[in-house]
């Protein structure tokens, strides 16, 4: 961005250095013989420095205009993603409440099903940020790397539920832990993602007031 800054530039510069050229040349020859050969010659310069003081502004209106362009797209781009996420919060936050429901009707003694059906809390999918490949780049660094190891974490957790919905684990206390743990990690990279793309973003549970989502999913978190 600087090269280029530097190169467009080079037109404004010549501009002022043929215009302070002419104004020397007419200021150094007047009232000579030569006078009106100086006057020609500082004609020339003037105009020269016209055509690149035009190629200047030109050159700026387009970066401008085309830094107005990236902005736009990296706008809407946010604001899809994060419709994406707060779908996302949704289920994460069911998820947890379940977990965690399921964690204290253990611990109080309650009975277990031996095969839960954990098919609806399995975290979400987030297809456009699956597929939205060198779009990502429109992002700063922070946000891509918030959104990879969400991504990345979500992962994991599928695989934690998947081992008690095919009966590899057993969903006891301590499996349910684990996902309960897995659960607010998510959570909190979660948060992490809307202060990276969507910091305003307010979000609310049932018979609550709307509040900061990154504030709201923290507090979740830390529920059990």
């Amino acid at each position: 961005m600087q090269t280029s800054t530097k190169t467009t530039n080079a037109d404004l510069w010549l501009f002022l250095i043929l215009v302070g050229a002419g104004l020397a040349v007419i200021w150094l020859q007047y009232r000579k013989p030569d006078a009106a050969a100086a006057a020609t010659l500082a004609g020339a310069m003037f105009g020269g420095g016209a055509v690149l003081l035009g190629n200047w502004i030109a050159r700026r209106a387009e970066r401008e205009r085309s830094a107005q362009e990236e902005a736009d797209r990296r706008s809407k781009f946010q604001t899809l993603i994060a419709a994406e996420l707060v779908n996302l919060a949704a289920g994460l936050i069911d998820s947890k409440e379940y977990f965690h429901a399921a964690s204290q009707h253990a611990a109080g003694g309650g009975v277990l099903p031996l095969q839960p059906d954990l098919i609806r809390s399995l975290p979400r999918d987030m297809p456009f940020v699956a597929n939205a490949g060198v779009e990502l780049l429109l992002l700063e660094q922070p946000a891509i790397d918030a959104l990879v190891t969400l991504r990345t974490n979500l992962a994991l957790t599928r695989t934690e539920m998947d081992s008690i919905i095919d009966g590899r684990d057993r969903f006891g206390l301590l499996r349910i832990g684990a996902v309960s743990n897995a659960l607010s990690h998510d959570l909190e990279l979660l948060a992490q993602a809307f202060e990276r793309i969507a910091p305003t973003r307010r979000l609310a549970l049932p018979e609550r007031e709307p509040e900061l989502a990154a504030t709201l999913l923290r507090r979740v978190a830390a529920n059990g």
